[in-house]
């Protein structure tokens, strides 16, 4: 397919084309490319046509189908001959009628499609790369369809291909174009009848197996639930005693640490009486030292009274070496002062007193 060249959808253009100023009464929207000119390649800017019921988006270039969930209303949708490989953004359109996507490169039918488009009547496949008849049956959910196109698919070229299709979705009424008879329908029952019912039991067997091995895994289940359970309660029971003995322990801790405050406390007052008792004996070591000194009197004998020494020992050397002192003095002989007496005279030029006139 040659594309000249790409062109976008806008608010714009769509009024240029409709001649409608106001979107919203919009019904119905032509966007094919019939004349070879340049192609859209995305679909955008259709939010606004709110009550939009037919829209046809053929010969493009789109790859996805993509921003319809504004369009609730939509009948028919027509993406034929563009570059769609997955069929995808559908899922809200409960009103969708006719689903046109001829001539793309879809290769498999979504689970949803069925589930969700249950108004689908007519559905176009035709010319894509659909390979297998299990793609083909999952639209056997969809009640209302009586057009299904897949022509030109490669699952159209197996054997027994239409009597499959019409026995699977019993509410066709044109396959690829052609109507299916009441003699096709017989075949088709009288083919796959007996396949369907072993395919039925085969599907009992395993659904059996599976419901089995779910209520093997639920058992196991409920098992480990009652583990978990009864470790939750063992954990409950350990906290609960972790709670007990931490409490026991902060009580423990206040108590300790209010004995270690007032051992504190103690220990300060030991220490500052230890401190006295040093001073003191550091004082009497002193005192011990200086007291058989004799006095000698010195420059200190002139200091105030306020001396720097700190103690008692300076105070008790100085009375008890002045005692001592005074002692010696009234101890001395009388003899050694007569002696001593005309010299002193002499030294300061007067006559010395007689033994005499001492005594009297």
């Amino acid at each position: 397919r040659k594309r000249m060249g790409t062109k976008y959808i806008t608010e714009d253009s769509i009024k240029k084309l409709t001649k409608q100023e106001n979107l919203s009464l919009l019904q119905s929207l032509n966007l094919s490319n019939t004349h070879g000119d340049k192609c859209l390649r995305y679909i955008e800017n259709l939010d606004k046509c709110s009550r939009l019921q037919v829209l046809n988006l053929n010969n493009n270039s789109i790859e996805k189908i993509e921003k319809l969930e504004k369009l609730l209303k939509l009948r028919e949708l027509h993406i034929s001959n563009n570059r769609i490989q997955k069929i995808e953004g559908l899922e809200h359109m409960v009103n969708l009628q006719i689903l046109n996507l001829a001539n793309n490169n879809i290769e498999q039918v979504p689970l949803w499609l069925a589930k969700k488009l249950r108004s689908l009547q007519m559905l176009n496949l035709q010319n894509n790369k659909i390979f297998s008849l299990h793609e083909v049956a999952k639209l056997k959910l969809l009640q209302n369809l009586t057009d299904l196109t897949l022509v030109e698919n490669p699952v159209s070229t197996l054997a027994h291909y239409r009597l499959f299709v019409v026995f699977h979705l019993r509410s066709l009424e044109s396959l690829d174009g052609q109507r299916i008879s009441d003699f096709e329908r017989e075949q088709a029952h009288h083919r796959f009848h007996t396949e369907e019912i072993e395919r039925l039991e085969g599907e009992l067997e395993q659904r059996g197996a599976e419901v089995e091995q779910l209520q093997q895994e639920k058992a196991a289940a409920l098992e480990e639930l009652e583990k978990q359970e009864m470790l939750q309660h063992s954990l409950k029971q350990q906290s609960k005693e972790q709670q007990r003995l931490q409490e026991q322990l902060e009580r423990e801790l206040d108590t300790k640490s209010e004995l270690l405050k007032h051992k504190t406390t103690e220990l300060t007052r030991a220490c500052q009486k230890q401190y006295e008792l040093e001073q003191e004996l550091a004082f009497h070591k002193i005192d011990a030292k200086f007291e058989p000194l004799p006095y000698y009197p010195s420059y200190e004998d002139s200091l105030p009274a306020d001396s720097p020494y700190i103690g008692k020992a300076h105070h008790k050397r100085n009375m008890q070496t002045s005692d001592t002192t005074d002692e010696g003095r009234r101890a001395l002989p009388q003899s050694s002062s007569e002696e001593d007496a005309p010299e002193h005279a002499l030294e300061r030029g007067t006559t010395a007193p007689t033994s005499h006139q001492l005594t009297v």
